[in-house]
């Protein structure tokens, strides 16, 4: 069965700020999943949201990226192989996330 994954990280960049930053770190997120024997399938931006497909493990997990003005909102569904792997991978998640979003330390 899958399980719905909901993954909510803040941040003081605007709504536009943290879409370009986003949008930016796309490369280095492709990367980061090549190292661990995942890739980005599917990107599709429409407007603030970011439709996405990882393939891992022999799986597809879609998903959906929301920008607000202080949030980055972040839907998937798991396929019931990965599901039980949920809490690493919101964990993971949330770091990486945090790490394209954080302002650039001076």
């Amino acid at each position: 069965m899958a399980k719905p994954v909901s993954i909510t990280i803040s941040h003081d960049l605007g709504r536009q700020g943290a879409t370009d930053r986003l949008r930016s770190g796309l490369d280095r997120v492709r990367d980061r999943l090549g190292m661990v024997k995942m890739q980005l399938v599917e990107e599709r931006w429409e407007g603030d949201s970011l439709h996405f497909g990882v393939a891992a493990l022999g799986q597809t997990v879609r998903g959906r990226l929301d920008i607000a003005d202080d949030l980055v909102r972040i839907e998937v569904m798991l396929p019931w192989l990965l599901a039980a792997f949920a809490e690493k991978i919101k964990v993971g998640v949330q770091k990486q996330g945090q790490i394209l979003l954080d302002k650039p330390k001076a």
